[in-house]
């Protein structure tokens, strides 16, 4: 029985409302960090006598799931500096320490365990926030949190000393945060910045517990950091750091003939990161070598007009990635593939924040968007990319941005500029909107890419004829590469949201005119213009019950193209629940007009020339820890959906069962399984399996090793391809990917990796798979900190 379910009964509503206005006055009361001197060693011991003189913090306000309400546990904070660190250490009581959930992951990957850490607003103007997490058993988490764009990312990496010690009543959490690290106002005789301390508490329901009072009606929490005073005279100092590495490796890969061909690698590069002043960051790289990031998580790509999203990973993109952040997705640099070079440039001072990036790529891929399809294209050629972004904080409430990205090459190029504005009318109510303006040029060929013909010249626009689907050799690329010139367009966005404790709402506006491209950017749609209106409502349970949290969602709405032609109309709704061992579950309803192929794709023109298909769709999601370390979802969906390739309405199947299993602290197995099954005219018309297994020996937190194995098993049935010459369909696909990896990692930067990767494929039966390529690499790279 949890402690709520023990307690319930013996709490009055007037304690829980006294200790509400109690946590919140202490929120807002200034924490004074004094000032030490001497060695601290970071080892979760806290032997120093310094640390007798340190500010004590309670740590004792439950924020989530519960509405500021009395801790369960004791937890206390302490604070001190010695003018080039912050320390900060936790003494997290737990009355049942052998049920304290922590394990030995790489950094960044520890949500879910027990989790102590805190987050700090250094320019104390409630913008954004570095978050420092630790789990019990020293393991980083760091990122950044912004309120301007409302997101959060783990994606920068710090350079900091953690250690935690599991003890017989607990677990003791240390760490230092060096200034040089960190953004601030160094012209401040004292500073004064906005924190928050956090502790996580997973067991039958997983608490967040935290030492100011947070206003649920507030979607802020930025805003609503304590003060804290002190560092006076503090300085960054240099803040550089130099990192040369070393990659070497072989590849081989299977020619037409079969015949295996090497390709030996040797290089070096260097990384730089300097804090030009401290509130200018200068990163660059020469000659990077990205190829020793994790392996992307598997997608199937079937039945799908559009091209697929991966996340970035690599870290000279990463740092400092949110100063280029914008309402829309204008800087996706996984576009740029292999840079040979580059340079990037953020800064802020006072209201004012900037950020400016340059690269140079040995290919161009850029993505070609529709409103029915989407696809990248090669240009055989060097590029240059560049983007710049500007924010200004007019007041508190009004941020004012301008962007601006680049790219070209020969007989290339794409640039856009817009402006942005974001307005906080009050606690609940935020607007935002964009406006951006784009000109572009494709190479005269780019189009041959895309053209089905034996002869190219059938696809340029002076031969294009009418033509039936299935019998096409033009597509909706084909045409939207075919510009006379350089060409222009514009996109607009606007936003509105309210957010209090009960009530959501929601009103969007997103519209890509024909003629916009943000090739840097990723913008899969354009002639697109929709509109969206949604509301939910959320209940909350009262402590000891059952269940925390329950919601009500649905939303509507409308999509059309440039000529105001319907490309699709859509209503969805949904029930949520949050309950013990933190579960959750969705059930969701939706149907939707939805237009299908062109019927003759030499002609942009949706009316008279597309289906407009009528579909219903459910959906359900579940997800529970009922155990430390075991994680459990699901996901099935089930109705109508549109076979794609034969233009016609027929029956989905879908399944994606998810396991995480931390066996113990240092082994961690994940397999995610993806089913995708659709039906027509009374017979299957294909049947896709995509399993993605990884599992890591963590013998520390400095060192792992980890396999990866990905698998897509897809088969077609050709007979029910009406509209394809069945000898073109595969009946029978595989795809077989591993890659083992071994990692030592002193800090983000400081490493060594040695991995060996392969891959296979072919028809027929698993063992029938030909391998096609194969690699070894090992990297070394060394940070210089000055």
């Amino acid at each position: 029985m949890s402690f709520y379910r023990q307690a319930k009964r013996s709490i009055a509503a007037g304690s829980l409302v006294a200790f509400s206005l109690l946590a919140q006055a202490e929120s807002i009361s200034p924490i004074d960090i004094p000032r030490i001197n001497g060695e601290i060693s970071i080892d979760a011991n806290l032997n120093e006598p310094q640390w007798e003189h340190a500010k004590r913090v309670l740590v004792n306000n439950v924020t989530r799931p519960y509405d500021n309400i009395p801790s369960p546990i004791e937890t206390e904070a302490y604070l001190m500096e010695d003018g080039s660190n912050f320390y900060i250490a936790f003494v997290a009581k737990d009355p049942n320490p052998e049920q304290i959930r922590a394990f030995l992951k790489d950094r960044d990957r520890s949500w879910g365990d027990d989790i102590v850490g805190i987050k700090i607003d250094t320019y104390n103007d409630q913008r954004s926030a570095y978050r420092f997490m630790v789990n019990a058993l020293g393991v980083q988490i760091d990122g950044i949190e912004s309120e301007v764009t409302g997101r959060e990312s783990d994606s920068w990496d710090g350079i900091w000393p953690s250690a935690g010690r599991i003890t017989d009543d607990g677990y003791v959490v240390e760490f230092a945060l060096p200034l040089r690290m960190l953004n601030f106002n160094e012209n401040l005789e004292e500073q004064t910045w906005g924190i928050e301390l956090v502790r996580f508490y997973p067991r039958d329901e997983r608490l967040r517990i935290s030492n100011i009072y947070l206003d649920r009606g507030n979607d802020c929490e930025i805003c609503q950091h304590a003060p804290a005073k002190g560092f006076i005279g503090a300085k960054q100092g240099n803040n550089l750091t130099i990192t040369p590495s070393l990659v070497l490796g072989k590849a081989e890969e299977r020619d037409d003939d079969g015949i295996w061909q090497d390709d030996e690698t040797s290089e070096a590069s260097l990384d730089i990161r300097w804090g030009i002043t401290p509130d200018i960051l200068l990163n660059a790289t020469i000659n990077p070598d990205f190829s020793t990031v994790e392996t992307d998580r598997a997608q199937l790509n079937i039945n799908n007009n559009f091209a697929l999203f991966n996340e970035e990973k690599r870290p000279f993109f990463l740092d400092n990635a949110d100063y280029f952040d914008s309402n829309y997705n204008l800087v996706y640099t996984r576009n740029i593939n292999a840079p040979n070079y580059g340079a990037k440039l953020t800064g802020r001072q006072d209201d004012h924040s900037f950020g400016l990036f340059v690269t140079d790529d040995q290919d161009t891929n850029i993505l070609i968007p529709g409103n029915r399809s989407s696809s990248v294209a090669e240009i055989d050629d060097e590029s240059q990319s560049a983007a710049f972004r500007y924010r200004n904080s007019y007041n508190d409430d009004l941020t004012l941005g301008w962007i601006s990205t680049m790219r070209t090459s020969e007989d290339y190029h794409n640039h856009v500029h817009g402006v942005d504005a974001r307005y906080r009318m009050n606690q609940y109510d935020v607007f935002r909107v964009q406006q951006l303006y784009s000109n572009t040029e494709y190479p005269e060929d780019l189009f041959e890419q895309f053209c089905d013909a034996e002869d190219v010249t059938e696809c340029q626009e002076e031969n294009i004829t009418p033509c039936e689907l299935g019998d096409c050799n033009v597509n909706e690329r084909v045409l939207r590469t075919q510009k006379d010139g350089d060409f222009s367009g514009n996109a607009f966005r606007f936003s509105y949201r309210h957010d209090d404790e009960n009530w959501h709402y929601r009103a969007t506006y997103d519209r890509q005119n024909a003629g916009f491209r943000g090739d840097l950017g990723f913008i899969p749609r354009v002639d697109h213009n929709k509109a969206v209106l949604g509301a939910e409502r959320t209940w909350y349970a009262e402590p000891g019950e059952w269940w925390t949290q329950a919601r009500a969602y649905s939303d509507w709405d409308i999509t059309h193209n440039d000529d105001g032609e319907l490309i699709e109309k859509e209503f969805e709704g949904n029930v949520q629940l949050h309950a013990t061992y933190e579960s959750y579950f969705r059930l969701s309803y939706k149907t939707r007009d939805l237009v299908g192929k062109r019927l003759d794709e030499s002609n942009l023109a949706i009316d008279g020339n597309t289906t407009l298909f009528s579909e219903t769709e459910y959906d359900f999601f579940a997800e529970i820890k009922p155990i430390s370390g075991l994680y459990l979802s699901t996901r099935f969906e089930w109705g109508d959906d549109i076979d794609i390739n034969n233009n016609r309405l027929g029956k989905k199947k879908y399944v994606r069962p998810v396991i995480n299993w931390n066996v113990n602290q240092h082994l961690e197995m994940k397999l995610r399984h993806t089913y995708r099954e659709l039906d027509a005219d009374g017979e299957i018309v294909f049947i896709a399996r995509l399993t993605d297994f990884r599992t890591t020996y963590q013998f520390d937190v400095q060192s792992f090793v980890r396999l990866t194995v990905i698998y897509n098993n897809t088969s077609r049935n050709p007979a029910n391809y009406p509209l394809f010459d069945p000898t073109d369909i595969d009946a029978d696909f595989k795809d077989f990917s591993a890659e083992l990896l071994y990692a030592y990692k002193i800090n983000p930067q400081t490493v060594f990796y040695l991995g060996y990767s392969e891959h296979r494929d072919g028809e027929g039966t698993f063992g029938d798979l030909e391998q096609d390529l194969r690699s070894v690499f090992m990297k070394f790279s060394y940070a210089w900190l000055k």
